[in-house]
């Protein structure tokens, strides 16, 4: 009986270890999420409101950015950061025209319009337009998890007519949006793919370099040279 249930715990804990290495669902992120790029990390908290807080950290150097958003898409503040830290008169802070509790509840094939004044630290402004699409549902693939995934273009439009396009996949099992990057419209882009996923923090060697689940799926080394014959 007794090597029965080591038997049994043995098999809930790896399950239980597995279930950690691939976070399933929003109750998953009570204690963040992290998703790992080649050179970065970004770790995902959501909030009481259903909103994220999402904190992007470079391992060169340690900048990064802090941002705000619902879903991603909707980005309600944004902070530029060094090691974690707020760096002061950075913030910008977005008002939408139909307000925050009119903000669409996005899903597969919608598309959504409407009009923003982003406000920075300095009390300058900037009146722009946003257009969200939300393409059909694909997969993405995380080191060993896979999920469900939404694609998401988001196109701001300032008064000048300049538009900036940014590119993000939602993940509607965990409620928060991978964002790979944006470009002026109608320049090439090439997106920020992420490599691993996990609820624990990445771990680096000593010279910053991800190491073990969060450097995602590594090259295979080389196989070795045959041997030399002797001289």
């Amino acid at each position: 009986m007794i090597q029965k249930t080591l038997f049994t715990l043995a098999i809930l804990s790896a399950g239980t270890a597995a279930l950690a290495e691939c976070p399933q669902n929003m109750a998953d992120t009570g204690d963040g999420v992290y998703v790992s790029f080649n050179d970065f990390y970004v770790r995902y908290d959501r909030q009481a409101d259903g909103s994220v807080i999402e904190q992007e950290v470079y391992l060169e150097d340690g900048g990064g950015f802090r941002v705000h958003s619902i879903s991603g898409a909707f980005v309600l503040q944004s902070w530029d950061t060094r090691h974690g830290a707020l760096i002061g008169n950075t913030s910008e802070v977005t008002t939408y025209a139909v307000g925050v509790e009119n903000l669409p509840t996005l899903f597969p094939g919608q598309t959504w319009q409407g009009s923003t004044v982003r406000r920075h630290d300095d009390g300058t402004t900037n009146v722009e337009t946003v257009d969200v699409l939300m393409e059909p549902e694909t997969g993405m693939s995380l080191g060993a998890c896979s999920y469900a995934s939404w694609p998401i273009r988001v196109t701001t439009t300032g008064e000048d007519g300049g538009a900036y396009v940014d590119r993000l996949t939602y993940l509607p099992t965990l409620g928060f949006a991978i964002y790979h990057g944006g470009s002026d419209a109608g320049d090439s882009f090439v997106p920020d793919m992420p490599v691993a996923i996990s609820t624990e923090p990445p771990m680096v060697n000593g010279d910053g370099v991800m190491v073990g689940a969060a450097a995602g799926n590594p090259t295979p080394a080389p196989a070795p040279e045959a041997p030399q014959p002797s001289k």
